[in-house]
């Protein structure tokens, strides 16, 4: 017996209503693994992702990494008036600013701002950046807002050290040209002819050139006073052991005063070797240094001479060992010139010479 043509319409429209249930289930079932995906990724991601009711401006979602940046439980954020609390969270100078990035969110915008917040458990500041964006409905109007926050502060310390050694370098270059300005024009009126400034201004930018590079190689950790003295007589053309002895404790120097006390030393190594105890094959150079309570004490001794003269003039080392050592450092110095020899005296306070390394250290002991 055949179906009637009443029967196969009937049949037929059962059929596509299994199969358009079929690819509801089917539709359903994609939904839900797309679903579950997106939840896993947000759930995976270090960023914090969330989306908020843009009416009431209360959280709908919001991912696991919200903890780790916050320092926050979801549960607590997600409480009472949450938009509010999270508002509580962010610093007080950034407040204002970052609800008027919400506000252009819910009017439509797109907008990346970065501010900063307090963790309440222990205080600590973090830096985020916030990619927001507004959700419309079927009838274009913003029903939700969603962002991704991430965390920037190790980007802004990373920033913050950089403008900082910029901002080092630029004071070091503008105090070495200083002093570099100081030397020549010191050297200058100190000298009788352009003869004598040539042959003075080589040799003492030679000697502060040679701290630069020592503060170069390790500017953290101090330059040493012994390899400052020993470059210095080594540049004059002096040997150790040979009518020359140095001796002392190891100690570091801050940058500033390395470079006093190396154009210091380099000018006693240049008298001695003209005019002094290296000037002559019986003549000898004794070096010494100690610590004395909170005081560097440093000794130039020269002997073997017989008829050495004081000089009139006072040339510029003689203004680096008499006043800048005071003037630098807030030494008490002491300058004699004996028919054996000269002899120069320092007590230079610690304070003054000490790295930041060595401040350190003591303040931890």
């Amino acid at each position: 017996m055949s179906k009637s043509p009443r029967n196969e319409s009937l049949e037929s429209r059962l059929s596509e209503v299994e199969a358009a249930l079929r690819e509801h289930t089917r539709a359903e079932l994609r939904f839900r693994e797309c679903e579950e995906g997106l939840r896993g990724f947000g759930e995976a991601s270090s960023d914090v992702l969330w989306i908020r009711d843009a009416e009431t401006l209360q959280w709908e979602y919001l991912t696991a990494a919200f903890e780790t940046i916050y320092g926050l439980s979801r549960a607590e954020a997600l409480a009472g008036d949450n938009f509010s609390s999270w508002i509580d969270l962010i610093v007080a100078e950034d407040r204002q600013r970052v609800e008027a990035q919400i506000q252009r969110i819910r009017d439509g915008e797109r907008v990346t701002f970065e501010y900063r917040i307090c963790r309440p458990k222990d205080g600590g500041i973090r830096w985020l950046r916030d990619a927001d964006f507004p959700i419309r409905d079927d009838t274009g109007k913003v029903a939700h807002i969603g962002g991704v926050g991430r965390d920037i502060t190790l980007q802004k310390q990373a920033e913050e050290a950089r403008q900082l050694r910029f901002a080092e370098l630029q004071h070091q270059v503008r105090n070495t040209l200083a002093v570099i300005r100081s030397i020549v024009r010191r050297t200058m009126e100190k000298s009788i002819s352009l003869e004598e400034a040539n042959a003075h201004l080589e040799g003492r930018i030679n000697a502060f050139a040679r701290v630069q590079a020592a503060i170069t190689r390790n500017p953290a950790g101090g330059i040493d006073l012994a390899a400052i003295i020993a470059e210095e007589l080594r540049a004059a053309g002096a040997k150790e052991g040979d009518g020359l002895t140095i001796s002392g404790p190891q100690q570091a120097l801050h940058p500033k005063a390395a470079e006093t006390i190396g154009l210091a030393v380099h000018e006693l190594a240049t008298n001695a070797l003209k005019y002094g105890a290296l000037s002559h094959r019986a003549g000898s150079v004794d070096v010494q240094w100690r610590i004395e309570g909170d005081a560097l004490r440093f000794a130039w001794s020269e002997s073997g001479m017989h008829s050495l003269k004081s000089s009139e003039r006072q040339g510029f080392g003689s203004e680096v060992l008499q006043r800048s050592l005071p003037y630098e450092l807030g030494a008490t110095v002491n300058l004699r010139v004996e028919p054996t020899g000269l002899h120069f005296e320092a007590e230079i306070p610690l304070s003054a010479i000490q790295t930041r390394e060595h401040d350190a250290r003591s303040s931890d002991q």
